[in-house]
């Protein structure tokens, strides 16, 4: 890969990164407008913002994993990391703005028991696939 796509892949790490984590801090990062916008959360749009944030965090790490050259092991890789990221990113929502709802710790006690399952069955994944490398 040539310095040119490093770099372009690494600005768009950054790009995504900041647009993931800005809704945290009560500000949004919208690529068509020149500044950043306000952002004041409620119930209704917590789970877009949720998922949003958790997508662009999943593609910056696939873009990471990409500069340093490594590549998912298996199929369900990526399916663990948008679970992981919905966690992380639902969680830090509901404490940052307050927004305790029992149909939203629900939901995130929910994801959390995915996440738990797509890791069980990457493991199981992985044992297979390096069963016979050495």
């Amino acid at each position: 890969m040539n310095l040119t796509s490093r770099i372009v892949f690494l600005l768009l790490a950054i790009w995504l990164g900041a647009a993931a984590v800005l809704p945290l801090f009560a500000m949004n990062f919208i690529a068509s407008q020149a500044g950043l916008v306000s952002y004041h959360p409620n119930e209704d749009t917590l789970y877009l913002f949720t998922t949003r944030s958790a997508c662009f965090a999943t593609c910056v790490f696939y873009l990471m994993n990409f500069l340093r050259r490594r590549r998912p092991l298996s199929s369900v890789s990526p399916l663990l990391v948008i679970s992981i990221m919905h966690c992380i990113f639902g969680a830090g929502f509901i404490l940052v703005f307050g927004i305790f709802n029992l149909s939203l710790i629900a939901f995130l006690i929910l994801l959390v028991g995915l996440s738990l399952f797509l890791y069980f069955e990457s493991e199981k994944e992985r044992s297979v696939l390096f069963k016979d490398s050495w």
